[in-house]
């Protein structure tokens, strides 16, 4: 491998990798990069940023890294994105963020000095570790500008589903994917706020399911029988949710909206209607119910 002699052959060095990169991330014919090729970009970033040439190139360095990520969302996945709605607009947000996390990790190893010769702290601002720099910039300029449309078109496909809509249930597992990738460290915790705003919008569905068509006017036994089934049907559609505990805060609140929110007027009700044999083991299936009410709130409006 030819010795590097300057910053500027340096510079030219790392731009055509880049540019090799992008031209294979984009399915363009370029040759994959040899052994011997990677090692030799890392090696030009590595010398510009330990004063191999009387001064470091470090902080140059970094901002060419996030200038690299920032061009690559702007020029691919932004117009992509914009314009688009619904499920239409989950797919592609989930896509891009997949072909530009492909595209992030492929250029990883040649910036990896900077982790060992940054001192994190660059015009008065911390820097974020080397590997957490993508997501952040993802989250930047796409969740925090899209987020609420993203939110919107996944509550409208966990609505459909619930109403017997058909839907593509791939779909809404990938969003939820999307948003559990993104994490918290140094960005807003997007899966916990999309989970908080699933379980309100439950919350108020079952509300209204249980005030405007069942209450009074059937029997406590009846009552069960679509409460039971409505907890059957939301709990197998609760696998695209990747984390368990969702489920489990789903299922505890809708058992809190049909069940223990109004658990003193059943009562009465079901004293008052009696049980008939054949509904018996199903009112024992639910009487043992013991729900804390503190739970509710804590799960739909965030409080501990």
């Amino acid at each position: 491998m030819a010795d590097i002699t300057s910053p500027e052959e340096a510079w030219e060095i790392i731009d055509d990798a880049i540019a090799r990169k992008k031209a294979i991330a984009d399915g363009e014919s370029a040759a994959p990069f040899t052994t011997e090729e990677n090692l030799r970009v890392y090696t030009c970033v590595y010398h510009l940023c330990n004063y191999k040439w009387k001064t470091s190139c470090k902080d140059q360095v970094y901002e060419k890294y996030t200038h690299i990520l920032e061009e690559r969302i702007m020029e691919k996945a932004i117009p992509k994105l914009l314009g688009k709605h619904g499920a239409s607009l989950l797919t592609e947000v989930t896509k891009s963020w997949s072909d530009f996390k492909a595209f992030a990790d492929s250029i990883f190893k040649f910036f990896l000095p900077l982790d060992r010769f940054c001192n994190r702290s660059f015009l008065d601002k911390v820097l974020p570790e080397l590997v957490d720099t993508p997501r952040l910039w993802f989250c930047k300029l796409v969740c925090e500008r899209l987020y609420g449309k993203i939110q919107e078109a996944a509550m409208n496909l966990v609505i459909q589903d619930r109403e017997g809509k058909e839907i593509d249930r791939n779909i809404l597992y990938s969003v939820f994917k999307f948003f559990l990738d993104l994490g918290e460290k140094g960005t807003t915790n997007y899966y916990a706020k999309f989970e908080q705003v699933l379980l309100a919008e439950t919350s108020v569905y079952y509300s209204e399911l249980s005030m405007e068509w069942w209450f009074w006017r059937d029997s406590y036994a009846n009552y069960l029988r679509k409460v039971d089934w409505c907890l059957v049907q939301e709990e197998a559609r609760a696998d695209v949710y990747p984390c368990e505990s969702t489920k489990e805060k789903l299922l505890m609140v809708m058992k809190y909206i049909l069940l223990e929110r109004n658990a003193k007027r059943w009562t009465q009700k079901l004293k008052a209607d009696g049980v008939r044999a054949e509904d018996e083991e199903l009112v024992r299936k639910y009487d043992s119910l013991s729900l804390n009410g503190d739970f509710f709130a804590s799960a739909v409006l965030g409080s501990e």
